[in-house]
């Protein structure tokens, strides 16, 4: 079990939810039955109640440790308190349990399957899972893996991981809130997004600026030609991240034709910025 999140949930839950959450943690701990875990996670609701946890900046640094990233959006008492119910269960049984559970489950509880896998101590076991959940269509569900979780950068291969940041990209979902993208952007996913470009430009459709922060790096013969047609053609924001992509990479030809446009290159808005700009378009 998470003691972290044990400790935490403890104090920030009501006397009534507190007594019943720990009943069922002691049940899965001392005598453990699937049947009992899968009532207990579908009660969470009712017993916890669905409200947003406020916490300390104590208790976010500590759930930070355990969890990178924790901050960077809302939980509510009855997602945390199945996911505390998820560490419980006996790491040699857990994934025959939960496949069972993921097959059944609602959307809420869907999504707190998939935000809790990080906090599991075998949580490199679960790859597959996490690669099943990214094929669904439901953008929640989607959300829940590929937006903010830490699960994705720590255990996802490359190709996985590429996978899902385009199919991020097709579903328009904020890519800026994608977690370690600095961290794992690598030149197949350039590539990737290139012809993703092509497509777009051909179907006369626009490419959203964030695009190019997966590009950043990684400029090349590949891409340059795309970036130079974003600086003559697009918008402010376009034109904007283009030559953020240029800047950070090594591709001198590049950097010395930009050098050449009549672009202010010293206050360029951050990335985080242009992706938030684009979520709101």
């Amino acid at each position: 079990m998470n003691t972290t999140l044990h400790h935490i949930l403890h104090r920030h839950l009501s006397s009534d939810a507190r007594d019943w959450l720990e009943a069922q943690v002691d049940t899965i701990t001392d005598d453990f039955q699937p049947r009992k875990f899968y009532l207990a996670f579908g009660a969470c609701a009712r017993h916890l109640g669905n409200q947003v946890l406020n916490f300390s900046e104590t208790d976010y640094s500590s759930l930070v440790a355990v969890y990178p990233n924790f901050v960077a959006t809302d939980w509510t008492a009855d997602e945390l308190g199945r996911i505390l119910l998820m560490t419980a269960l006996p790491t040699d049984r857990n994934r025959e349990v939960l496949d069972e559970l993921f097959a059944a489950t609602d959307y809420r509880e869907a999504m707190a399957l998939y935000r809790g896998l990080y906090f599991l101590e075998n949580a490199s076991e679960f790859t597959g899972r996490a690669r099943e959940g990214l094929r669904t269509n439901m953008v929640g569900v989607f959300d829940a893996i590929a937006l903010d979780n830490p699960y994705p950068a720590r255990y996802l291969s490359q190709d996985a991981w590429n996978q899902m940041v385009l199919k991020a990209m097709f579903m328009q979902r904020p890519m800026y809130r994608i977690y370690r993208i600095e961290d794992r952007k690598n030149p197949k996913l350039a590539d990737i997004f290139m012809d993703y470009a092509e497509e777009r430009w051909s179907a006369h459709r626009p490419v959203s600026p964030e695009l190019w922060r997966f590009v950043a790096g990684h400029v090349s013969d590949r891409s340059f030609p795309g970036l130079r047609k974003t600086i003559r053609n697009g918008s402010a924001m376009e034109r904007a991240a283009a030559a953020k992509a240029i800047l950070e990479s090594d591709f001198v030809h590049a950097r010395d034709w930009l050098g050449e446009q009549a672009i202010d290159t010293d206050d360029l808005p951050g990335w985080n910025e242009i992706g938030r700009a684009s979520e709101g378009a």
